[in-house]
């Protein structure tokens, strides 16, 4: 197994998100969800394959705290799971104060899950 190249924790908690801009084409592309999020990036699974290098713009949703942002990303791995394409996503630009605003929002649900997972 590789080395972990990560400097900063990431945080399991689904997040709502579309993919708004793939390698300069301006259009929705698809809904999807990305499956976890740290202050450097963030893991999508799709069903379509890109190649690492590529660049894309999300926008990430968070209803319960009427939040709404994009951020401009770049694909740095990608694994095939179950049948699905996992992807790596390292931010190159998104709004410093809707970034503190989901780590806190995917840390507290993670720190939920993790004290119902205890208590069983």
């Amino acid at each position: 197994m590789g080395e972990e190249s990560r400097k900063s924790l990431r945080f399991e908690c689904p997040i709502p998100a579309e993919l708004v801009n793939l390698e300069g084409k301006d259009e929705l592309i698809d809904k999807i969800t990305a499956h976890d999020f740290s202050t450097e990036g963030l893991k999508l699974v799709i069903s379509f394959k890109f190649n690492p290098g590529s660049n894309m713009d999300l926008k990430l949703s968070i209803p319960e705290k009427k939040l709404s942002t994009q951020l401009s990303g770049e694909i740095t791995w990608t694994k095939c799971v179950d049948n699905k394409l996992e992807v790596g996503i390292r931010i190159k630009e998104m709004d410093k104060d809707s970034r503190s605003e989901i780590i806190n929002w995917v840390f507290q649900k993670w720190l939920e899950k993790e004290q119902k997972e205890r208590k069983k």
